[in-house]
């Protein structure tokens, strides 16, 4: 059931933040915002999410860092959806090659980010 499905939402945002934590909470997700990679490594050393939607662009550690610290993370097997307005081939390409799950350019749509959270979650 999606109400046993935790997902973390990193974002500095906080417009996206708010818009994806009430689409999903509609949708009947558990949701956990962090608002740069500092907060959300700080959740991670208590739980394990079923899912990350990750923003590349923030300041001091970057969503590709992020990417980069997936196995130290023990997010190996845990989908990351990157959600950003940096949305170049180029870009794409990099986070899809860090391990990515995939990617979904700004601004949001919503039905196309619960449509991939969908699948990736096999709900």
């Amino acid at each position: 059931m999606k109400e046993n499905y935790q997902i973390l939402v990193i974002d500095d945002s906080s417009t996206a933040l708010l818009l994806m934590q009430y689409a999903l909470n509609e949708e009947g997700y558990q949701t956990q915002i962090a608002s740069n990679v500092r907060e959300a490594l700080t959740y991670l050393e208590k739980y394990t999410p079923d899912m990350v939607l990750l923003d590349l662009s923030m300041p001091e550690i970057s969503g590709y860092d992020f990417l980069g610290m997936r196995a130290k993370l023990n997010l190996l097997n845990t989908p990351i959806i990157v959600v950003s307005a940096y949305d170049s081939e180029e870009s794409v390409s990099e986070a899809m090659t860090m391990g990515a799950a995939d990617f979904i350019p700004k601004p949001i749509h919503i039905e196309t980010l619960l449509d991939k959270i969908k699948a990736h979650l096999k709900t």
